[in-house]
């Protein structure tokens, strides 16, 4: 059984998983979770300045398990090792499984929102400043406003309603994983 240890962020505790015997424990947490009893699982990494946040959120009947990391919490491997280690299980234990990656729903409803009210905002502001009802600042209004909308419709865009989020089955992650630089796990028995 190889233990992973990581900070999900610099100021949050260090955490210890490991798997036995297909459960993932974490030290100090509640129960082992089983993983051929997963039913859904969620991935999703977002860049930003250089630092990396990514997280797999897992769901059972007995609750969501989250393991999640920000680049400045350290042992990057050791967590990317734990995720594959997890794919790695649920390729022998839960085949059917399809993770979804991208933003869970309740994440794209609220960036779908944001992007809408800052787009419905931005085009106001253009409005505002290519009818003169600013007085002054029509330029700045514009400009301002054309920002808002390039900034903001793709967020709309990219998280709409409708859109539903890419499904990968867990030996397709592991190998989308490894791209973004994680470990691979060539030996997935060291768990």
């Amino acid at each position: 059984m190889r233990e992973f240890s990581f900070k999900p962020a610099p100021v949050r505790k260090e955490q210890t998983w490991a798997i036995k015997d297909d459960h993932l424990m974490r030290r100090g947490g509640s129960a082992a979770l089983n993983l051929a009893k997963v039913t859904s699982a969620s991935w999703n990494t977002v860049s930003y300045r250089g630092t990396r946040s990514a997280w797999l959120h897992l769901e059972s009947e007995a609750g969501t398990t989250k393991i999640e990391y920000t680049d400045n919490g350290g042992a990057r491997d050791d967590f990317f090792g734990l995720i594959q280690a997890i794919l790695a299980v649920f390729e022998r234990v839960n085949p059917d499984l399809e993770i979804e990656y991208g933003y869970s729903a309740p994440w794209r409803v609220a960036l779908f929102i944001l992007g809408l009210m800052g787009t419905v905002g931005g085009l106001f502001f253009i409005y505002a400043g290519l009818t003169n009802m600013t007085g002054r600042g029509q330029v700045e209004a514009t400009i301002i406003g054309g920002a808002l909308v390039i900034l903001l419709l793709p967020v709309a865009w990219t998280c709409r309603p409708n859109m539903q989020a890419a499904k990968f089955g867990a030996a397709d992650l592991s190998a989308e994983i490894a791209q973004l630089g994680g470990p691979s796990m060539s030996n997935p028995d060291q768990t």
